[in-house]
């Protein structure tokens, strides 16, 4: 197993996280770990446009680019995370679990994330 999977492992190890998903900035998957019924191509093509979306609102808000987005879904969470300007990470929990320790962990490895990819 890769530098990489061990990554992605240890963050779906959290509780409630269902999948978790690196992908470039063109919607592109690169590393999918959660269960394969997910088509994480699909998601992955989306996850840019929440990304770009999330950028331009804290800049028209003079707060700066947003680097963490979280939306709340009918049936759960999506956490889309800007790792560098070239690579997005998505993670998929379910409804009702606490994220953050997702977050922080997230955070505090954003770059050992993105030098993985």
């Amino acid at each position: 197993m890769s530098e990489l999977d061990h990554a992605l492992h240890a963050l779906r190890a959290h509780p409630g996280v269902e999948h978790v998903l690196v992908l470039g900035r063109d919607g592109l998957l690169i590393q999918h770990a959660g269960d394969p019924s997910l088509d994480a191509e699909t998601l992955s093509a989306m996850v840019p446009g929440v990304a770009q979306s999330a950028r331009a609102l804290g800049e028209a808000a003079g707060a700066g680019a947003a680097s963490t987005v979280v939306a709340r879904m009918a049936r759960g969470v999506a956490v889309v995370s800007v790792l560098s300007d070239e690579i997005l990470l998505a993670v998929l929990l379910r409804d009702g679990v606490g994220f953050a320790p997702l977050l922080h962990e997230v955070g505090a490895r954003r770059d050992a994330l993105a030098r993985l990819v």
